[in-house]
C-alpha cells in the first residue's frame, strides 16, 4: 500500500510540473536562507569557546562615561595574590608605536635571509597559557616566555621563515638585526573564531628587559594593558567585581577623595566573560573590531521570516489544489477507502514534496556559500558531519513542514461526503479561500518589510559616505611609516614627493582618522576639576593644510613661532568639555603618559571646526593635537586623475628611503568606510534576503492565481457574452490581488518604519525616515506582483468564451 502511495503522489508531482517546482523551490530557497543564517549564527556564538576553561575567564575592563578595554599591567597577577577565587590571570598588550598605534616590525631570518613585515606581535605574561588554552605545538608550556630573548611564532609564521626545518632554538633578527629573539616555541595557528589573534609572542620579561622595568609602562599608573582572570569553578564574578574598586586603592597613586568621587560617578572596574566579548562589547581599545549581537538578530530575523514566506506559500498551495482532487477523493471513499488512508495519501504527497525541497535545499545552500561568504567577510563551511544540528534541522523543517501543509487538505477531504465529492469542485463551497488571503497578505507584508528595511540601510549607508566630515578623507593617501629612521628623513621626503605631479601637499601624524586614538585628560590650568578625557595625535606642521581642516580661531602650527613646540591646537567640542572661552592664548594642562612624569602645560594657539575623526555612531569627542616628531603615518593629498601614475611615482621615490619594510598605502576614505562594515554585511544580507522574499511571494501569488483563474474562467466566459469588455475583465481579475497587496503594503509601513527607527538610533549622525522611502518599496513591490501574474491575467481575459462555457 505504502508503495501505490509512493506512485500517486510521485505522478501528481509529475502532472502538475508549474506547482511541484513553485512548491519544491520555494520552499527550498526559504530552507537555505535558514541554513546559512544558522551556520553564521553558529559561528558567531562560537567565538572564545574552543578555550577549555572559557566560562570562567574573564576580561578586566575599566568603566566610565568612556569606558575602555585596557587597565594597568600590575592587576592580573595582584588578584591572583589577594583573591583565592582567582586561579590564573595574565597580562598582555599588543606593541605600540607611537600614539598607540600597533607598531610595524622587520623580520628577518639571518640564515636563509628571509624578510617579511609583522604586525601581529603580542606582549604578553608567563602566564599566558594558563588561562588561555591555545595549542602549543612545540615548546614546553611550563617553560617558555620565562627567559629574556625568547619568541613564540604561530604555525604558518614558522613555516614562512624556516620551511619545514624546526624553528626552536633558531635564531630571528628584529629591524635591521638590532635585536635578536630565539624562538622558543611554535603554537597552532590562532583560530578564526577568536577574538584577537596574533603571529608571535613575545614575554614581558623580554620587553621589560629591552624598555627597563621602571618604565610607567608596567606600573599601576598606566591603564595600557589587556588584564584576564581565570576563576575557580562555581565563584561568584559579580561578588568578584563589586570589590575591585575598593581593592584597587591600596594599589593606585590616587587621592582617597578622588576614588571616591569616581565610584560616585559610577566609574568601575568590570568583568566581561570571554565568550561574551566578540557579540556583547564595542568599547575603546578592542583587539579587534567585534560582531554586533543586534545585526545577528536582524539577519536571523529575516531569515525566519523567509522561511515562514516559503511555508505559507507551501501551504496555500497544497490547500488551494486540494480541492481540485474532490473526484479522486470521492471514487477512493466509494471503492472503500477509510478517512485514515485518504489522509495518509496527502501527508505522504506533502511530505515527498518537502524532503524533494530539503534535497535541492542542500545544493543552493553549497552554490550560495561562497557568496554568502564574500558578503559577510567570513569562511564558512556547512559541514553536515561535523555539525549534526544542520542535519536536524534540515530534515525536523521538512517533516514539520510537510505535516502542517497537509494538515488541513487531508482533515477536510478525508471527512467530505463521497456524493458531493462526485458532483465536483464547482459544487464545493470554497472554504478556506478567505484564510488563504490573510496568509498572502502575511507573506507581502514580510516582503515590503524587508525591501523598505533594505531601502532605508542603503540610504543610511549612503547618507555616511556623502557625509562632509571636516576633512578631504577622498583626497588623502595614507601611507604607514613603519621604519622610527624616517622621521629624520621626513623633510627630505617631503620635498621630493611634492615634486611629483599632482601632490599638492605631504603630511605625517601619529594617529589616522578612522582609527584608535590615545586618549588622556585635559584641563584648564587654573581649574583642575575641568579635567575630561581627551583624545590625542602628534603632527607636523603642514597637517591641517593637507587634511583640509579649517579654524574657528586662532592657528594651526608654524615654523615662524618657536614657542608652537609647547603649544596645543584643541577643537570645538574640547573648548567647550572645560569651559574654556576664548581659548586662545589661555593655558591648558595636558595630563600625557607619554614617559612624562608631571602634566604638561602649553597655551592654546588654535582651535579647530568639529570634525568627524571617529565612526558616526558616535558623537565628537575633545582632541587635542601636540607638535611631535612622533609619527606613525604619511598623508599625501593628491589631485588629478592619473592615481595609477601618482602611486607609482610615489613608491618609486618612497624606495629612495626606506628599503627595510614593504611599501603600501591605503585611501582614507576607504580606510573610514572600515568602520560601517557591519552595515555594509546587514545591507548585504538584507537585500539579498529581501529578493529572495519577493521572489518566493511571488511565486506563491502564481501559484494561486493561477488556480483562482482556472477557478473563475467560466465567469470569464459568460461576462464576455454578456458584453463585457477586456479591460474591464483585467480589471476585475487583478482587483482582489491588488486590494490584498495595497492592504500589506498599508500594514508594513508602520511595522517597518518603527523596526528601522529603532535601528538608526545606533547612529548620532543619521537620517530621517520620509514616506518616499516606502513609496519607492511599494512601487517595487507592486510592479513585480503585477508582472507575476500579468500573463494570466491577460492570458484569462482574452481566453475564448466558448471554449470555457461548452464543458457545460
Amino acid at each position: 500500500m505504502l508503495r501505490n502511495y509512493f506512485k500517486i503522489a510521485l505522478r501528481n508531482l509529475l502532472k502538475q510540473k508549474v506547482y511541484s517546482v513553485i512548491n519544491i523551490f520555494g520552499l527550498s530557497f526559504g530552507m537555505a536562507c535558514v541554513l546559512l543564517i544558522v551556520v553564521y549564527v553558529k559561528d558567531e556564538l562560537s567565538y572564545d569557546k574552543f578555550h577549555k576553561h572559557a566560562d570562567d575567564i574573564y576580561r578586566i575592563a575599566w568603566f566610565s562615561n568612556n569606558p575602555q578595554t585596557r587597565t594597568p599591567h600590575p592587576m592580573a597577577l595582584a588578584l591572583v595574590k589577594d583573591f583565592p577565587e582567582v586561579e590564573a590571570a595574565t597580562s598582555l598588550s599588543p606593541l605600540w608605536g607611537a600614539g598607540l598605534t600597533k607598531q610595524t616590525f622587520s623580520v628577518r631570518n639571518p640564515e636563509k635571509d628571509i624578510t617579511h613585515d609583522e604586525k601581529g606581535i603580542l606582549s604578553v605574561d608567563s602566564t599566558f597559557f594558563e588561562v588561555f588554552s591555545f595549542e602549543l605545538l612545540k615548546g614546553n608550556k611550563q617553560e617558555v616566555l620565562r627567559n629574556v630573548g625568547g619568541i613564540l611564532l604561530s604555525e604558518t609564521s614558522a613555516r614562512k621563515y624556516f620551511g619545514d626545518e624546526d624553528p626552536v632554538g633558531k635564531e630571528l633578527a628584529i629591524n635591521d638585526d638590532r635585536t635578536l629573539l630565539m624562538v622558543e616555541g611554535v603554537f597552532k595557528d590562532v583560530p578564526q573564531n577568536s577574538h584577537f589573534h596574533f603571529d608571535a609572542l613575545i614575554s614581558y620579561v623580554t620587553m621589560k628587559a629591552l624598555e627597563g622595568r621602571d618604565s610607567p609602562y608596567y606600573t599601576w599608573a598606566d591603564f595600557g594593558h589587556y588584564n584576564y582572570i581565570r576563576l575557580k569553578p562555581g565563584s561568584d564574578p559579580d561578588k568578584l567585581e563589586s570589590q575591585l574598586m575598593q581593592w584597587a586603592m591600596k594599589y593606585v597613586d590616587v587621592p582617597e577623595e578622588e576614588m571616591q568621587m569616581a565610584m560616585q560617578n559610577g566609574m568601575h572596574f568590570k568583568l566581561q566573560r570571554l565568550t561574551d566579548i566578540h557579540l556583547g562589547s564595542r568599547i575603546r581599545w578592542e583587539l579587534e573590531a567585534n560582531g554586533n549581537k543586534e545585526y545577528v538578530y536582524i539577519m536571523s530575523a529575516a531569515a525566519l521570516l523567509i522561511l515562514v514566506i516559503a511555508c505559507i506559500n507551501f501551504m496555500n498551495l497544497t490547500t488551494a489544489r486540494s480541492t481540485e482532487r474532490a473526484r479522486e477523493i470521492g471514487i477512493r471513499k466509494s471503492l472503500g477507502a477509510y478517512k485514515s488512508q485518504v489522509s495518509l495519501q496527502f501527508l505522504g504527497e506533502s511530505l515527498l514534496t518537502a524532503i524533494f525541497a530539503m534535497l535541492v535545499t542542500g545544493l543552493l545552500a553549497e552554490v550560495c556559500l561562497p557568496f554568502f561568504n564574500v558578503i559577510t567577510h567570513k569562511s564558512l563551511k556547512i559541514n553536515y558531519f561535523q555539525n549534526p544540528e544542520l542535519i536536524l534541522i534540515l530534515v525536523g523543517g521538512t517533516i514539520i513542514t510537510g505535516l502542517v501543509a497537509a494538515l488541513y487538505p487531508s482533515l477536510f477531504l478525508s471527512s467530505m461526503n463521497p456524493v458531493v465529492s462526485l458532483k465536483g469542485v464547482g459544487k464545493l463551497k470554497p472554504k478556506g479561500a478567505g484564510f488563504r488571503k490573510v496568509l498572502i497578505v502575511f507573506q507581502f507584508i514580510i516582503s515590503m518589510a524587508l525591501l523598505s528595511g533594505s531601502l532605508i540601510i542603503y540610504n543610511q549607508l549612503q547618507f555616511i559616505h556623502n557625509k562632509d566630515l571636516g576633512f578631504d578623507n577622498d583626497k588623502i593617501i595614507v601611507i604607514p611609516l613603519k621604519n622610527e629612521d624616517l622621521s629624520d628623513k621626513l623633510e627630505s621626503m617631503r620635498t621630493e614627493l611634492s615634486k611629483i605631479k599632482g601632490i599638492t601637499s605631504v603630511s605625517a601624524t601619529s594617529n589616522v582618522p578612522g582609527r584608535q586614538f590615545n586618549q588622556n585628560s585635559i584641563s584648564r590650568t587654573d581649574d583642575l576639576q575641568s579635567r575630561v578625557s581627551a583624545s590625542e595625535t602628534y603632527i607636523d606642521y603642514s597637517f591641517f593644510e593637507t587634511m583640509g581642516i579649517e579654524f574657528a580661531a586662532g592657528r594651526g602650527f608654524s615654523r615662524d613661532f618657536p614657542t608652537d613646540s609647547n603649544a596645543f591646537v584643541i577643537n570645538e567640542t574640547a573648548a567647550k568639555s572645560i569651559n574654556l572661552a576664548d581659548p586662545v592664548g589661555k593655558e591648558i594642562t595636558w595630563y600625557t603618559d607619554n614617559n612624562r612624569r608631571e602634566p604638561l602645560k602649553g597655551t592654546v594657539v588654535g582651535v579647530v571646526k568639529d570634525f568627524n575623526y571617529g565612526s558616526l555612531h558616535e558623537p565628537i569627542r575633545p582632541l587635542l593635537f601636540y607638535l611631535a616628531p612622533a609619527y606613525n603615518d604619511m598623508l599625501i593629498k593628491v589631485q588629478g586623475e592619473n592615481f595609477a601614475e601618482t602611486i607609482a611615482a610615489v613608491e618609486q621615490t618612497w624606495k629612495k628611503f626606506e628599503n627595510r619594510f614593504e611599501f603600501e598605502y591605503s585611501i582614507l576614505a576607504d580606510d573610514m568606510g572600515l568602520l560601517y562594515e557591519g552595515e555594509k554585511k546587514t545591507a548585504n544580507v538584507f537585500g539579498g534576503f529581501s529578493v529572495i522574499a519577493i521572489l518566493i511571494a511571488c511565486f506563491g501569488l502564481f501559484g494561486i492565481a493561477s488556480l483562482s483563474y482556472s477557478q473563475r474562467i467560466k465567469e470569464v466566459g459568460i461576462r464576455k457574452v454578456m458584453g463585457a469588455s477586456v479591460f474591464r475583465i483585467l480589471t476585475l481579475l487583478l482587483r482582489d490581488f491588488s486590494v490584498l497587496i495595497a492592504l500589506s503594503i498599508i500594514i508594513a509601513i508602520p511595522v517597518a518604519w518603527a523596526i528601522m527607527d529603532n535601528w538608526l538610533e545606533n547612529f548620532t549622525y543619521r537620517i530621517g525616515i520620509s514616506f518616499f522611502d516606502f513609496a519607492i518599496s511599494a512601487v517595487i513591490l507592486v510592479l513585480v506582483a503585477l508582472v507575476t501574474v500579468s500573463y494570466l491575467t491577460i492570458k484569462t481575459a482574452y481566453s475564448n468564451p466558448v471554449d470555457a462555457l461548452k464543458e457545460e
